[in-house]
């Protein structure tokens, strides 16, 4: 995973991302998918200390910032960007509470994103949603794994839809700047790396 995610870092030589616009919308979209990178570090960091319940509840983090960059770019609306855009203070944190929630936003982006966005998004939601958000808030599942252990099969699905989900980030990105050469080279990206991601067949677009 360490090796995929540094290909992918190779398309991306420059120290700042090169967006075609100021526009807030794109800011605000690269620094959620920026803060979803991050997410995938960490989870890389707690499997490799054996906290894989941590992994497991940032993973949940990790979906949640890749959902909201393709919300921001494919879905939010003028006013709904104008709030997230705010300096951040109590008034700009209370305007933001009425935003759409997770469903909300998958609802919207299935509407007008790209299929090859919206499907591994879709599906993560149904299969993962659950069971993550009971790691989050401390359910039963990770009850379970603490008295029990963290079945090895188990954490290497983990990680692997923590790749995937590290591979729509770095595509999301590369729409970002607008480049389709770009886009297409990161998206073939998964080809040389299938032994670390998720079994199911990668989208094209």
């Amino acid at each position: 995973m360490t090796e995929f995610e540094h290909a992918l870092l190779a398309e991306f030589p420059a120290q700042e991302l090169a967006l075609p616009t100021s526009d807030p919308r794109y800011e605000l979209a690269a620094a959620a998918v920026l803060g979803a990178l991050e997410h995938a570090l960490a989870v890389r960091a707690a499997a490799q200390v054996g906290a894989m319940n941590s992994a497991a509840a940032v993973l949940r983090m990790q979906y949640e910032g890749l959902l909201r960059a393709a919300w921001l770019l494919f879905a939010a609306n003028p006013a709904q960007v104008e709030k997230l855009a705010m300096p951040l203070s109590l008034a700009a944190e209370k305007g933001a509470k009425n935003l759409p929630g997770n469903l909300g936003m998958l609802a919207e982006i299935e509407k007008v994103a790209p299929p090859g966005l919206v499907a591994p998004l879709a599906q993560f939601n149904q299969f993962s949603r659950h069971a993550l958000n009971s790691f989050v808030h401390v359910g039963i599942h990770p009850l379970a794994r603490v008295r029990t252990g963290f079945p090895a099969e188990l954490a290497e699905t983990v990680l692997r839809f923590s790749a995937g989900l590290m591979h729509l980030a770095y595509r999301l990105l590369a729409t970002l700047t607008g480049s389709q050469e770009l886009m297409d080279r990161v998206t073939r990206l998964h080809s040389a790396f299938s032994d670390c991601l998720p079994v199911h067949k990668q989208p094209n677009s």
